[in-house]
């Protein structure tokens, strides 16, 4: 029972640290969320995330796999069946935006691009980013194979950098532009655009999507 207790409470502390990572990376960025700021914000002293994490490396490389693990959950049980085209584009859209749309995306696509490009980062590291990525790939086009059925006129991979990138593009403006600004935007404005996207990518599939249930 007492092993299980503290099992549990080091879990709740490791995901407390990686929230505040988080946190102090959208509000700082990447460089300026020092190790002393995570752990203020955390609550904790430098000391208990040198116990969890070891270092400031391995710690941004955790709080990637808390990405990665949220994302493989939403992937392996996403449903992108419908009885139209559009209706398996727009699951498809609500599980990518779920994620990619989110302004937590953006600090692991920081985090990434920067141990990624800093040779200084262990091998280890970069090869976590790697293999993350390419578990997922296979799945997403699973799900574009659902969708699309046999026509070939599309692209392995282009419903998903279509969607992606409406996803990601909306959180990157909403996270770079001032609050009022953003209050002030049009409501549904994502929505809206996904639905007009989601209707010209059906029009590119045509009638062969969708495969046999």
């Amino acid at each position: 029972m007492a092993r299980r207790a503290a099992a549990k409470n080091d879990e709740s502390t490791r995901e407390k640290v990686v929230e505040a990572a988080i946190a102090c990376i959208l509000d700082k960025g990447f460089y300026r969320a020092s190790s002393n700021e995570i752990a203020r914000r955390a609550g904790v002293s430098w000391g208990v995330i040198q116990h969890y994490f070891g270092n400031r490396e391995s710690l941004m490389v955790a709080t990637l796999r808390a990405g990665s693990t949220r994302l493989v959950d939403l992937v392996e049980n996403a449903d992108v069946h419908g009885d139209t085209v559009e209706e398996s584009l727009t699951r498809y859209w609500e599980m990518l935006n779920s994620y990619y749309g989110r302004p937590e995306y953006l600090v692991h696509l920081e985090i990434t691009l920067n141990l990624l490009r800093d040779p200084a980062v262990s091998r280890d590291a970069a090869q976590t980013i790697i293999d993350s990525n390419k578990r997922l790939q296979q799945r997403f086009l699973d799900h574009e194979q659902t969708i699309v059925g046999d026509a070939a006129s599309v692209s392995p991979g282009f419903l998903f950098h279509s969607l992606r990138g409406l996803a990601i593009s909306h959180a990157a403006y909403e996270g770079t532009v001032p609050a009022e600004v953003v209050a002030d935007m049009e409501p549904g404005r994502r929505e809206l655009h996904a639905k007009m996207l989601i209707r010209a990518l059906a029009a590119q599939i045509g009638e062969r999507g969708v495969m046999q249930r």
